[in-house]
């Protein structure tokens, strides 16, 4: 949710899964994906881990991005198979490693058949931030690296799913 004044800085990465729709489980993924497996999905993971709250569950992620640190506290919005929706409502980054700011972030990923043996995955990261920070952001370049980065980490958690998918094979709906 935008409140009013506030801006959307979002990206979209896409990648082709070597796997069928019906072995694609998002939601296992997420929330199995242990700290060194999120620290090789792209250069600028730094930890992640996951957790329970009130019932909710949900990631903490911390990134060096285009030289700004980012600390997101993720909780679940909705999870299945084939989609998973997390939100940081209160983020903090770290402008050149040394302003704090508060942002709001948004990571959607999610999946679709592209043909009976491959499927479509799909990360969005919308950051919501107060004009001024857009602003900084604009000039540090923030947009042009989070753009990179979500490239990079998709293509790499899509080798990441469809690894741990060959390693669990599991019969597809046709065998």
């Amino acid at each position: 949710m935008t409140s009013k004044g506030e801006k959307n800085m979002k990206h979209t990465g896409h990648a082709t899964l070597n796997a069928p729709i019906d072995q694609v489980d998002l939601e296992h993924w997420l929330f199995t994906l242990t700290d060194a497996e999120y620290q090789a999905c792209a250069r600028g993971h730094r930890a992640a881990g996951t957790f329970v709250q009130d019932g909710v569950r949900g990631t903490v992620n911390v990134e060096a991005i285009g030289g700004h640190l980012i600390i997101q506290h993720y909780q679940e919005v909705s999870a299945e198979p084939s989609r998973v929706e997390m939100l940081s409502e209160r983020s903090r980054v770290y402008l050149f490693h040394l302003v704090p700011a508060t942002i709001q972030v948004r990571w959607t990923m999610s999946a679709n058949a592209r043909t009976a043996e491959t499927s479509e995955f799909h990360c969005t990261v919308e950051l919501i931030m107060p004009p001024v920070l857009r602003a900084l952001g604009a000039m540090s370049l923030l947009s042009r690296a989070i753009r990179a980065h979500t490239v990079e980490e998709t293509q790499l958690f899509a080798d990441d799913i469809v690894r741990k998918i060959g390693s669990v094979r599991r019969p597809s709906a046709g065998d």
